[in-house]
C-alpha cells in the first residue's frame, strides 16, 4: 500500500508538473533580437544579437529558437550549431537554459555575401520541461531588415578588352584649371594673380605661395544594363550569375566615371525599369547602390524598347552591359558614335558578337559569385 502510494504521489506530481508547465509555458518568456548595421557592403560582416529573458520564478531547463535567415547571411560555424538549409534559406538553431527570473544574450557574427534587402520575420521558440514530457512552441515576430549594397567589379583581369584601342588617349577635360577644386600649393611666380595666393601655406613657408588647382572634366557617363537573355521570347531575364556581374559592373563604370571628376547616370530595362538621377559626387552614389540592392531578377522589357527610349542628349560616354550584342546595339552605337559620343559595350558573351558587327569598343568582363561554403 505505501509503495501504491508512494506511486501515486509521484505520478500526481508529474502530471500536475506537465499540466501546469503546459498552461503557462508560453508565459513569462520573451524574446529580441537586433543587429548592429542595417545598411552594409557585401563582404561585411554585422552582429545579430538575440535576447532571451526569463520572467518566471520557475526555471526553463531547456529552450530551443529557430531563426529563418536567407542562405546569403552566412553565419559563422563557431558562432551557431547546425544549419537546416531550405531552397533560399537557412534555419539557425539556437539552445538557452534559463534560471527563473534571468536572462541571456547571445551574439552570432554574421558575414553579407551578395548584395539584396533580406530579412529575418519570425524565430520560433520551442520550450520543454524538466522531465521532457511536454513541449510547447510559438513564433515571435522579430522584423529584421538588413539592406546590402553592392560592391563594384574588382581586378584588372575581370575587363578583357579585345577590340578596344589601347596605348595612349586623349582625356576630356577643360582646357583652363577649375578654381573651385584645390588640390595644393605651388611657389608664386608672379604671373599669379594676387587673391590666388595660398596664406596658410605662404605662411608656413614664410615665401609667397599660390592655390594649385585641378582640371574639371565634361566627362558624363550613362550606364545603360541589359538585363534580357538571348533569344528567349518573351523576354526573359539573365541568370543569377550573369545578373549579379552586370550589377557589379555597372557600379565600378558609375563610380570611376564619379571619381574622375565627372557625373553618371544609370538605366536598365529590368524590374519594371529602374533608372537614377544624375550622379555629381560620390555621396551620391548611396541611392543608385540602395535601388540596385532591391533590384529584382525580373526584365519583361526588350532592351531595344530602351535604347529608343533613352535620351543621350547631354551624356558624352555611354557604356552597355549586356550578355550578347545584336543588330539593333550597332545601329544605336553608330548613331552616337557619329554624333561625337563615346560608346563602349561590356559583355560576357562570345568575341564573335563584336567581330560579326565590327564594332570599335567592346570589352570583355568575366566575374563569378562565390557560392562555395556558404557558412563561414
Amino acid at each position: 500500500m505505501e509503495l501504491a502510494a508512494i506511486i501515486l504521489i509521484i505520478g500526481a506530481v508529474i502530471g500536475a508538473e506537465a499540466l501546469i508547465f503546459a498552461k503557462y509555458a508560453s508565459r513569462g518568456i520573451y524574446y529580441s533580437a537586433g543587429v548592429d548595421k542595417t545598411t552594409v557592403y557585401e563582404g561585411d560582416t554585422i552582429e545579430l544579437s538575440e535576447v532571451i529573458e526569463n520572467r518566471r520564478l520557475v526555471a526553463l531547463p531547456w529552450i530551443k529558437t529557430e531563426l529563418s535567415a536567407s542562405k546569403w547571411l552566412a553565419f559563422f560555424k563557431k558562432d551557431s550549431a547546425a544549419q537546416t538549409a531550405g531552397d533560399e534559406n537557412v534555419f539557425i538553431p539556437g539552445v538557452f537554459s534559463l534560471s527563473p527570473k534571468s536572462r541571456c544574450i547571445r551574439t552570432r557574427r554574421i558575414k553579407c555575401l551578395k548584395r539584396g534587402v533580406f530579412s529575418f520575420d519570425n524565430t520560433v521558440i520551442t520550450a520543454t520541461d524538466i522531465l521532457g514530457l511536454v513541449t510547447r512552441s510559438q513564433n515571435v515576430e522579430v522584423n529584421i531588415t538588413v539592406t546590402v549594397l553592392p560592391t563594384a567589379l574588382d581586378g584588372e583581369d575581370t575587363l578583357l578588352s579585345f577590340t578596344e584601342p589601347i596605348g595612349e588617349t586623349a582625356v576630356r577635360r577643360f582646357i583652363n584649371e577649375d578654381p573651385f577644386l584645390i588640390a595644393g600649393a605651388k611657389e608664386y611666380t608672379g604671373r599669379e594673380p594676387l587673391q590666388r595666393i595660398h596664406w596658410k601655406h605662404t605662411a608656413a613657408k614664410g615665401s609667397l605661395y599660390v592655390c594649385s588647382n585641378e582640371y574639371s572634366t565634361s566627362e558624363k557617363t550613362l550606364v545603360l544594363m541589359n538585363m534580357q537573355r538571348k533569344n528567349v521570347y518573351p523576354v526573359t531575364c539573365v541568370d543569377f550569375y550573369d545578373l549579379e556581374a552586370f550589377i557589379k559592373l555597372s557600379v565600378r563604370l558609375a563610380e570611376n566615371s564619379v571619381k574622375n571628376g565627372g557625373c553618371a547616370a544609370f538605366a536598365t530595362n529590368g524590374d519594371g525599369g529602374c533608372c537614377s538621377d544624375m550622379i555629381n559626387g560620390e555621396e551620391q552614389l548611396l541611392p543608385l547602390l540602395k535601388r540596385l540592392a532591391e533590384l529584382q531578377s525580373v526584365c519583361r522589357t526588350d532592351f531595344s524598347e530602351l535604347l529608343g527610349a533613352v535620351d543621350c542628349g547631354v551624356f558624352t560616354d555611354i557604356m552597355i552591359v549586356t550578355s550578347y550584342i545584336d543588330g539593333k546595339m550597332k545601329e544605336f552605337a553608330d548613331r552616337l558614335t557619329a554624333e561625337g559620343k563615346n560608346v563602349v559595350i561590356y559583355t560576357d558573351g562570345s568575341t564573335e558578337d563584336a567581330q560579326d558587327y565590327n564594332l570599335a569598343q567592346v570589352s570583355r568582363f568575366a566575374f563569378r559569385v562565390n557560392t562555395e561554403d556558404m557558412a563561414v
